[in-house]
């Protein structure tokens, strides 16, 4: 099947839209200053985090300023909202009045704006997809080519959000992932096209039902809550995206030892982010008692956990389920004890992988270095295609949870 790094995908949720477009060359520089100009603004704000590379926001700065007067606003240095329904939301709220254009990591595209240019695979996989309101409509715009060329850290980080919407919206790829991922994080432009074009249907789907991402779209943001509470209490210790994947495997044992889980899923989330290089344990010497602290802050009214992957755990209509602090701290004492375990059954093959047996596999080579994917689409095969998956929400209902409905919704 032949794919390419050009992708074109629309996501709708209520009156709002948002265009994702991808592309690689320098060529496309052109097509960017074409859709900026679309926007007939009188006055651009460029917005940045301080991490995009010099060149490619000298480069977005031009294109605007071409077309209307450009003022270059960058964010405070600050930690990443911790809520995704507000992220940015403080930060615009001191904008210079304009048409914002973002360009850089998770932070900038966090901001509601107009244009997203995201320079990391984190931030084009997450915040440049969200639509902000009160943004109607808005366009990301990504170079998979400058991201490939983006040094291999920031990649594996990026990686973290691809295997969050695997686990939790589109877990029937959880093979094709695996044998994707390694710790040397290197992709080709098409591969990180096709991982784009997951995330995108992915969100696509559930936002398309859930506009206010109040329903099963709350799933887009497994595990982040207790992400961020690693990333507050442990951060110099972590490697790029660890605090993310510590989110991940927190809420895995979280659910385990509440019983949710119809079989155990931590296998599943070790297995993946083992492959990419990530962290499947908390670091040596880390405050547990200050991070369960903030695991248990960061809760707030309850977290999603899954029942089984792809299906988030229900009760009387709510996806955030009530924890208890205790049951809290007992699964990050869990994480603790796993950085001192050397048993490699920690580590075994996702149940359907084509993998079998114990112990970090090598991913088969697969001839092309890209993974497979879901019917062709504009040229780029979807690993979470619109072939008519489902995604199934498990609710539970009455004083136990003892009554069970199933409902599906398109994935």
């Amino acid at each position: 099947m032949r794919r390419s790094a050009r992708l074109d995908r629309r996501i709708q949720a209520g009156a709002a839209h948002l265009t994702l477009a991808v592309r690689d060359g320098e060529h496309s520089w052109g097509e960017l200053g074409a859709r900026i100009a679309e926007f007939e603004a009188r006055r651009f704000v460029l917005v940045t985090d301080g991490t995009a590379p010099r060149g490619q926001l000298a480069r977005v700065r031009a294109l605007a300023a071409a077309r209307a007067p450009t003022v270059l606003h960058e964010l405070r240095t600050r930690p990443l909202p911790t809520d995704p329904a507000t992220d940015g939301r403080t930060d615009a709220d001191t904008l210079p009045d304009g048409t914002v254009i973002a360009v850089g990591g998770e932070r900038a595209c966090a901001v509601p704006a107009a244009v997203r240019v995201p320079t990391d695979l984190a931030a084009a996989c997450g915040p440049a997809l969200t639509l902000h309101r009160p943004v109607p409509a808005a366009l990301a715009w990504v170079r998979t080519d400058l991201l490939a060329a983006g040094p291999a850290a920031r990649t594996r980080a990026g990686l973290v959000t691809v295997v969050r919407h695997v686990l939790a919206v589109c877990p029937a790829h959880c093979p094709t992932l695996a044998g994707l991922l390694t710790p040397g994080a290197r992709h080709d432009a098409r591969t990180l096209t096709a991982l784009l074009a997951l995330c995108a249907d992915a969100r696509s789907a559930l936002v398309c039902f859930d506009p206010d991402e109040t329903g099963p779209a709350l799933a887009l943001g497994y595990g982040r809550s207790l992400a961020a509470a690693a990333r507050a209490t442990l951060g110099p210790a972590l490697a790029p995206g660890d605090a993310d994947a510590l989110g991940l495997l927190l809420a895995a044992a979280v659910a385990a030892r509440l019983g949710l889980a119809a079989r155990p899923t931590g296998r599943a989330h070790r297995d993946l982010l083992a492959r990419n290089g990530s962290a499947t344990a908390l670091p040596a010497g880390a405050d547990l008692d200050r991070f369960a602290a903030a695991a248990v802050a960061a809760t707030g009214p309850g977290l999603l956990l899954l029942a089984d992957l792809g299906r988030p755990y229900c009760v009387d209509g709510r996806l955030l389920t009530p924890v208890d602090g205790a049951v809290l701290r007992a699964a990050v004492g869990e994480l603790a004890a796993r950085a001192d375990q050397a048993d490699r059954a920690d580590r075994i093959t996702l149940p359907h992988s084509r993998a079998a047996g114990s112990g970090p596999v090598a991913p088969r080579d697969r001839g092309d270095g890209r993974p497979a994917a879901g019917r062709e689409q504009d040229g780029t095969g979807s690993p979470c295609g619109r072939d008519g998956g489902r995604s199934t929400v498990e609710t539970r209902s009455g004083p136990a949870g003892t009554a069970v409905q199933q409902k599906e919704f398109p994935s």
